[in-house]
């Protein structure tokens, strides 16, 4: 058998504003789930984070000029699938979004169950070519404390003091591309 690294049924792809309602579903998930160290749980704290992360804010920040937004799916390429460039459709299913806005890489998030599977790697190196395509020297970002030591781990260094809104804390972040 050949040395093939396992690689997850994972497929990132460049998401337009009409997916916007599955966007909103895993950044809303992955909030609430995934980012409690930021939240605490606080009711008030969450509904604040949460409050702007509608389908129609996505969509709208989706089809900003500039913007540029990746989905990641799983259940591309199995079965029948299997070379098929379907996106969403076929019993894939989003598990993770991100979006990048000019220099700004503003939302990157999974839902639970793709947690260290990769997925979020995997949106990360596709916003960072996006990225360097149109011509963009340095990736700055304003990470959760949930979030910080994934984008250590890949390259990003604090750039300024941390931010806090609302009860939430944000590390700003740059990575020279």
């Amino acid at each position: 058998m050949p040395d093939t690294p396992f690689l997850p049924p994972t497929a990132v792809r460049r998401a337009q504003a009409t997916q916007a309602a599955q966007a909103c579903e895993v950044v809303r998930q992955s909030i609430t789930h995934c980012c409690a160290l930021d939240h605490h749980h606080d009711p008030a704290v969450r509904a604040a984070w949460l409050a702007n992360k509608t389908a129609d804010h996505l969509a709208a920040w989706m089809a900003a000029p500039h913007a540029m937004a990746w989905g990641a799916y799983w259940g591309v390429g199995l079965g029948a699938d299997r070379g098929a460039d379907r996106g969403a459709e076929a019993g894939s299913t989003m598990v993770g979004f991100a979006l990048l806005t000019q220099d700004k890489l503003a939302l990157c998030y999974v839902v639970p169950q793709a947690l260290h599977q990769g997925v979020g790697r995997a949106l990360l190196l596709a916003a960072e070519a996006g990225a360097r395509q149109v011509g963009v020297a340095a990736l700055v970002l304003e990470s959760t404390r949930t979030a910080e030591a994934f984008y250590r781990r890949h390259g990003y260094e604090p750039a300024g003091a941390v931010q806090t809104w609302a009860g939430l804390q944000a590390q700003p972040m740059r990575k020279r591309l």
